[in-house]
């Protein structure tokens, strides 16, 4: 996963972000008429959102689920920007597969 995203940013960067994944989680919960199959799908996609929780995936199901629900295309693009920009430092990705410092190294040759 640290190798689809090349930072997790924090403070301004990752609350942007942090907003961003809240904005699309809740346009999937828009009312409407849902088959079981979409419900399902955009549960899961909520729940992901919200713990920012294997991000490509979760853009991919919030993608297909507000494509399922006939919503403007500005809105149903939103998950592709999650997939490029990253889940950001408020997440459960960042804090599963971010950056660690393992400790030192000795140098190879001394």
């Amino acid at each position: 996963m640290q190798r689809l995203f090349v930072m997790f940013p924090d403070r301004g960067p990752g609350l942007g972000l942090l907003w961003l994944r809240l904005c699309v989680a809740a346009a999937l919960c828009t009312p409407g008429a849902h088959a079981g199959w979409l419900t399902v799908l955009c549960l899961l996609a909520v729940t992901m959102l919200l713990l920012g929780a294997l991000m490509p995936l979760a853009a991919a199901l919030a993608a297909a689920g507000l494509f399922a629900q006939d919503l403007p295309w500005p809105l149903v693009l939103m998950p592709l920007a999650l997939l490029v920009l990253g889940p950001g430092a408020y997440s459960l990705d960042a804090r599963v597969f971010g950056r660690r410092v393992l400790g030192r190294r000795p140098p190879p040759f001394g």
